[in-house]
């Protein structure tokens, strides 16, 4: 298929101004669309990778499953979502990838994807911006998992959620379908499907947020990012790096910028009292 309903075109016009060789490029790029169900597998881990995939419509995620059948919901996939970024060299699917919900999706060959990014910095800059997104969506949920409580666990991903949302629906999000199972919330914020109810219970107590099946509406955004010590920088790209179809020069700063002073004593957790080194050792 060659359209102008490319929604690889879309996701990358939201992030930079393309230039009309760019377009002509992504209005070129052959894709297949498909309509998918909810439950249905978009591929299992192992598999071979030879394709990229965008979430045109629906909701989606990725996940590993363990050995005694429990699993770690990794991330959620939203409209617009380019998949299989990382695997565009390693040729092998990390995880398992499934829909959430009824949608469509896009395959884009691992052929026509290379054939772009070596014509177009601009674009090859765009997708490398969304790669580095999507590791820090990831690093946010390993402190939620680790280290934040559940009602941080959870106001931090509603905020993220509706974040996201506001790049493709501007106007207002703060009621939204958020089609994730009590048990799909569970396995992502590492908690327990008793926990997620109870949590949900006490974030609606406090006039956060309110409920009903899939339908979730925020009521007071700010008091929610307060809560969970919310901060949208890791969903933003820096601009400059997507200004310009030529490469952003890079300068390797001197070893004075970036080594530590001969004076320079550790401080923290890790140093023992006694530790600190001295002038005579």
């Amino acid at each position: 298929m060659r359209n102008a309903t490319n929604p690889m075109l879309k996701r990358l016009s939201a992030l930079v101004s393309l230039t009309d060789v760019d377009v002509e490029l992504l209005e070129g790029l052959a894709f297949e669309m498909r309509e998918v169900s909810a439950g249905e597998w978009l591929w299992h881990e192992g598999d071979s990778a030879d394709s990229l995939l965008v979430v045109s419509e629906g909701w989606g995620c990725s996940a590993r499953y363990l050995s005694d059948g429990s699993r770690q919901l990794l991330a959620t996939y939203l409209p617009g979502d380019i998949l299989g970024i990382f695997e565009l060299l390693s040729g092998v699917r990390r995880n398992d990838v499934s829909m959430l919900t009824d949608g469509r999706v896009c395959e884009y060959p691992h052929s026509s994807v290379f054939t772009l990014l070596a014509a177009s910095n601009r674009v090859r800059s765009a997708l490398f911006v969304i790669a580095n997104q999507q590791q820090a969506i990831l690093a946010e949920r390993l402190v939620s998992v680790a280290r934040r409580n559940a009602r941080e666990s959870l106001a931090h991903f509603l905020c993220e959620c509706r974040e996201r949302l506001l790049e493709f629906l501007p106007d207002d999000v703060d009621g939204f379908q958020l089609p994730l199972s009590q048990q799909d919330l569970a396995d992502a914020l590492g908690m327990s499907t008793v926990h997620i109810s109870r949590t949900f219970s006490a974030l609606a107590c406090q006039g956060l947020v309110r409920r009903h099946h899939f339908h979730m509406v925020i009521l007071d955004p700010q008091r929610l990012a307060e809560m969970a010590d919310f901060d949208d920088h890791y969903l933003n790209c820096d601009k400059r790096i997507l200004a310009t179809n030529k490469p952003v020069p890079f300068t390797e700063p001197s070893a004075a910028e970036w080594l530590p002073s001969t004076d320079y004593v550790p401080k923290g957790p890790h140093v023992a009292e006694g530790d600190e080194p001295t002038a005579s050792s």
